[in-house]
């Protein structure tokens, strides 16, 4: 089995026993966000999604930067699927500091809004987003 495969839902035992220098470093919203990152680059957005809900279930409380970039990303796993209203919804549900505060997190969000009017143009929903971006950030993100 191929080191991708592994770690991918379903191929791996939850109970198998993971390397100490591994759990040392990252708990599992870590290697979740890993995941997702990998799924995207790959462009298996399914799978993408499937590791953000679990990065984000298991992210602890002051991680928020981890939160807003797996949500970012979990916006454009959701769009890349077509689910435009949804991505949306959830691209605006990044806290608004750390879109200000973080360049990584406003520039994935900024990716989001010009992906959207690909994908949707003229749609409501990058409608939607492009007055929020306006009114939340004072330009087009």
């Amino acid at each position: 089995m191929s080191p991708i495969r592994r770690c991918l839902p379903g191929d791996r035992d939850p109970g198998e026993s993971r390397p100490v220098w591994l759990l040392a470093f990252y708990a599992q919203a870590e290697l979740d966000s890993l995941a997702q990152s990998a799924c995207m680059s790959l462009g298996d957005y399914e799978r993408a999604e499937f590791h953000a809900y679990r990065s984000l279930a298991s992210l602890r409380p002051h991680m928020k930067r981890s939160r807003a970039i797996t949500t970012s990303r979990l916006a454009r796993a959701q769009l890349e699927q077509d689910a435009v209203e949804e991505a949306t919804a959830t691209a605006m549900s990044v806290s608004t500091e750390a879109a200000v505060q973080h360049p990584r997190v406003a520039l994935m969000l900024r990716e989001f809004g010009a992906r959207l009017e690909a994908i949707a143009p003229g749609s409501a929903a990058a409608g939607t987003w492009s007055e929020y971006a306006r009114a939340t950030w004072g330009a087009a993100a």
